[in-house]
C-alpha cells in the first residue's frame, strides 16, 4: 500500500527536483517582489486586526488562524502558508511561474492598500454580501 502511494508520488517529486535547478536565479526578482507585497499585506492586516478586530478579516483561512493565534501570529502564519503555496505552485508549474508571481504580487499589494486606505474609500459590492 505505502509502496503504491510512493510510486504515484514519484513523478511529482521528479518534476519538482528537475524544475528546482535554476529556479532561484531565474525568479529571484519576482520572488522578492512577491515577498515584499506579502509582508506589506501581513503588516497592514495585523494593524487593522489590532484596531478593529479579527472578525473583519475576509480571507477565511487567515481569519481562522488569527482566531487561534491572535492578530499578530495569525497573519504571520497565514501569510507564510500562502508564500509556501506560491513557491510550490511556481516550482511545479514553472512555465506559469511569472503569471503566478504577478497575480500574487498584485493581489497582496491591493490587499495591503485596502487594509490601510481602501476600506475608507472603497467597498466592493461583493463584500456587502459576506456576513461578518
Amino acid at each position: 500500500m505505502i509502496a503504491a502511494v510512493a510510486d504515484q508520488c514519484r513523478p511529482v517529486a521528479d518534476r519538482m527536483r528537475a524544475n528546482y535547478e535554476g529556479y532561484w536565479d531565474r525568479y529571484r526578482l519576482l520572488l522578492a517582489i512577491t515577498v515584499a507585497a506579502a509582508v506589506a499585506d501581513m503588516i497592514s492586516t495585523m494593524h487593522f486586526m489590532i484596531l478593529d478586530g479579527i472578525e473583519y478579516e475576509l480571507h477565511p483561512g487567515i481569519r481562522l488562524v488569527s482566531h487561534a493565534f491572535g492578530p499578530i501570529g495569525g497573519p504571520m502564519l497565514g501569510k507564510l502558508g500562502q508564500l509556501v503555496a506560491v513557491f510550490v505552485v511556481t516550482l511545479y508549474c514553472r512555465p506559469l511561474a511569472r503569471m503566478v508571481f504577478l497575480t500574487a504580487s498584485l493581489t497582496y499589494s491591493w490587499a495591503a492598500w485596502y487594509n490601510v486606505t481602501g476600506r475608507e474609500l472603497y467597498t466592493p459590492m461583493l463584500f456587502d454580501l459576506i456576513p461578518v
